[in-house]
């Protein structure tokens, strides 16, 4: 599977559980919902592995994401999702993928086992396409 496929696949599961969510919650407190937006939309597995894929693809899941907290609340398609996430303090995608990225960065490096490290120590793994990507979301680069 690449990546791609895995966004996609990603995508599909976070749509058929917003319309679940939105379905069988619609009266439920917001408190409620941002709960189970937090334990249903905050596990998108492998995605700090993904390191090759098209732009177009990753923007679909974070419309997806943002589509499913503005229909749990009920907002119109055109209110800001930056604004519904930080009223709710709820994390976007972009936040959970940072997350995500530092914790399995952070257990690699402080990793202790002989193949890790062996890994950890050769090219492939310093100079590659994940770590590269793992620096580009974790931290912010001074262009000019």
């Amino acid at each position: 599977m690449t990546d791609g496929d895995g966004i996609i696949k990603q995508t599909i599961k976070l749509l058929v559980v917003g319309n679940t969510l939105q379905r069988k919650f619609s009266y439920c407190s917001r408190e409620v919902k941002m709960e189970l937006f937090r334990s249903h939309c905050y596990s998108i597995y492998c995605n700090s592995l993904w390191s090759r894929y098209k732009v177009a693809t990753m923007n679909c899941l974070k419309v997806c994401h943002n589509d499913i907290l503005e229909r749990l609340l009920g907002l119109l398609r055109w209110c800001s999702a930056s604004l519904a996430f930080a009223r709710n303090v709820v994390n976007n995608l972009d936040v959970i993928r940072r997350h995500s990225v530092f914790s399995l960065r952070s257990r690699v490096e402080l990793s202790t086992n002989s193949i890790i490290t062996s890994v950890r120590q050769s090219s492939a793994y310093v100079c590659g396409p994940i770590q590269q990507r793992w620096l580009g979301l974790l931290f912010v680069q001074n262009v000019g």
